[in-house]
């Protein structure tokens, strides 16, 4: 009996570990990839979404293209896209933005 005290015991002194929350979808990805954006990448990606060049995207929220490419490249790195059409893909399946047409 004095075995099964001692058992007992430490199981009452081990802490309770936390519940684990899985963050994979089905397909094996994590979903919080999107959480990881900035604003200005999201706005980015929208504007992707619509099909707007740099350039376009650089005239539409008054930075210069070249800050345009940065957002879009941290934006893929966070993501872990391959592509630009990738990327949008990405943040619209995890609805990080969502597809508004020009009116």
């Amino acid at each position: 009996m004095a075995a099964t005290s001692r058992a007992a015991a430490r199981v009452e002194g081990t802490p309770e570990r936390p519940a684990l929350r899985s963050v994979w979808t089905s397909r094996g990805r994590s979903r919080g990839r999107t959480a990881r954006l900035s604003a200005k990448e999201r706005s980015v990606l929208r504007e992707l979404a619509r099909g707007n060049s740099t350039e376009e995207i650089a005239r539409v929220l008054v930075v210069s293209p070249h800050t345009v490419r940065t957002h879009i490249k941290n934006g893929m790195r966070k993501l872990e896209a391959h592509t630009r059409a990738h990327a949008v893909a990405i943040a619209l399946s995890e609805g990080a933005i969502e597809f508004e047409p020009e009116s």
